[in-house]
């Protein structure tokens, strides 16, 4: 039996299908990945890993310059994917990514004997998007989950959309699964991550991971740090992008030079995790949101943006708190709360130990297995 897992870019695989893969091989599938794994994003050195990582893997990958930002771009390598998908003849066709769903879509008119399965890993609408966005990408989202035998779904508002299409072919995942033990296992000590970042003794660590863009919404996380009235606090941000001459220039305009750290791409999150005091998710939408999964695996409180996908795991006032994207008033209250109540941040980061655990590697692995289980039987 054979399996293909198909991706736009080598990164999707490295950052979100072990589940995926761990699923299909222990129901005795040979895996083989489909991806541009030529021009893929982060540091090279971890391309070249988990390329190391496939071949002691038995993994087979199969690499199509698809581009990353362009439909257009992509569309012209489908002689490449439908010559590959035509000679291998897989059993099961796993695609990842709205582009990677047309991608697929467009290649293989005929199914024959494979069995397609679809995650979407965020829609290209939400509630509360624009007009363009529910007039062409809804009915296109329509249009690709109609073609697979199984849809899966990372949050709840994908899920109702996809159960509205087609209720069959509609199941729910917790996600990507996350290597939990990785994340509460720091290399480094609280004390020297706090020092790297010239933290003082009473100083709070807040902390966000994302892309340096519009969606990701650091700036209104910097905006709401101005109003708390007291300058305790170190904010670090980790990723890198287009925004980051405007993030510091508005930290600085704000007085908070000092205050604001644009730490780049990193390699040691489970390092900035265990040592951060607060977990900060202020994005206008996401699919699933893995960093802040990530952080509740260290035990942090979250603050997080009041969308899809966070509304699925952090219960306002509960485990965390949640506020809409541009409210910098509400979230610099919840911030100031946060700071100086040690006993509140400890129990939320406890309550979010627990509730991780059902996104786990181990726990999405057998999920999946499950789908692919029913589906492929039927």
């Amino acid at each position: 039996m054979k399996a293909l897992i198909l991706a736009p870019m080598g990164s999707v695989h490295r950052r979100f299908n072990k589940a995926n893969i761990d699923a299909l091989l222990s129901l005795g599938y040979e895996v083989e990945l489909c991806a541009n794994f030529e021009n893929g994003e982060g540091p090279e050195i971890y391309n070249q890993k988990y390329e190391e990582w496939c071949v002691a893997n038995g993994i087979k990958t199969h690499s199509i310059p698809f581009a990353r930002h362009s439909l257009t771009g992509s569309l012209k390598c489908l002689p490449q994917l439908k010559e590959l998908l035509k000679r291998e003849q897989y059993d099961i066709v796993h695609t990842h990514t709205e582009t990677g769903g047309l991608l697929l879509k467009f290649a293989h008119r005929v199914k024959g004997k494979s069995r397609f399965f679809y995650t979407p890993h965020g829609m290209s609408f939400w509630k509360g998007s624009s007009l363009k966005s529910q007039l062409v990408y809804k009915p296109l989202e329509r249009w690709i989950c109609s073609g697979m035998d199984m849809n899966l779904g990372m949050n709840m508002e994908e899920v109702n959309n996809l159960e509205r299409w087609n209720k069959r072919t509609a199941t729910y995942v917790h996600g990507i699964g996350l290597n939990i033990a990785r994340m509460q296992s720091p290399v480094r000590s609280q004390e020297e991550v706090r020092k790297e970042f010239c933290l003082r003794k009473n100083d709070k660590f807040v902390v966000s991971i994302g892309e340096l863009d519009d969606n990701k919404n650091h700036i209104t996380v910097i905006r709401a740090l101005a109003k708390i009235g007291h300058k305790d606090f170190k904010y670090v941000v980790c990723g890198v992008g287009p925004n980051k001459k405007l993030l510091l220039s508005e930290a600085a305009n704000l007085g908070l030079k000092n205050n604001v750290v644009l730490a780049g791409y990193r390699l040691d999150i489970p390092d900035i995790l265990n040592a951060a005091d607060i977990f900060v998710f202020p994005s206008f939408h996401e699919g699933m949101p893995v960093s802040a999964l990530e952080a509740m695996a260290c035990g942090l409180p979250i603050i997080c943006s009041k969308i899809r996908g966070n509304v699925d795991i952090i219960k306002d006032g509960d485990n965390g708190y949640l506020f809409i994207p541009e409210d910098f008033d509400t979230l610099s209250q919840k911030l100031s709360l946060l700071m100086d109540n040690g006993q509140k941040r400890e129990v939320m980061g406890l309550k979010n130990k627990n509730i991780v655990k059902a996104f786990s590697l181990e726990a999405v692995t057998e999920e999946l297995k499950r789908i692919y289980l029913r589906r492929v039987k039927q």
